[in-house]
């Protein structure tokens, strides 16, 4: 998959421990989702982290929803960046952009992981790993099942 590349690519670019950091795999995941996109981001990802001010403006020319991605990139990356992409924009960004978009908001709050792995045939795959967020998903419905039943016993002890 090319993704998958192209997110090593601009990976190793980086310290080990800050890709580690899920504020670097969410703007790494959005900016290696297109090739051209990954080639500019390339030149504006260091050791000293990302310059989102000099990728924007490089990237002024890409159509809109990788423009987009861009920003919305920086403000996970980035918490107080200002970000000018409303939420209309999101439900306007299509596919498969806003599928990515949307992975990168679970990566950023740390509910998925990136995972690039390589198969026996040495070809790249990058997967998200969203075991967390299913577990606390299912601890959140555990806590409401209980809410439920203790509030149903509560009414069964006030109607005796």
């Amino acid at each position: 998959m090319e993704q998958a590349k192209n997110y090593l690519q601009m990976q190793k670019l980086l310290r080990p421990e800050q890709v580690k950091h899920s504020e670097y795999q969410a703007a790494l995941y959005l900016l290696s989702t297109d090739a051209r996109l990954t080639d500019v981001a390339k030149r504006y990802i260091s050791t000293e982290g990302i310059n989102f001010s000099a990728l924007k403006k490089a990237t002024k020319g890409f159509d809109e929803p990788i423009q987009q991605a861009v920003d919305v990139a920086h403000n996970l990356f980035s918490y107080n960046s200002n970000c000018s992409v409303s939420p209309f924009d999101l439900s306007r960004m299509g596919y498969p952009m806003m599928d990515h978009v949307c992975n990168a908001l679970f990566i950023a709050g740390d509910q998925y992981r990136v995972e690039v792995t390589q198969d026996k045939s040495g070809n790249w795959t990058l997967d998200l790993d969203s075991s967390r967020y299913e577990k606390n998903k299912q601890a959140q419905m555990f806590l409401e099942s209980l809410s439920k039943e203790a509030n149903l016993l509560e009414d069964r002890a006030m109607e005796r």
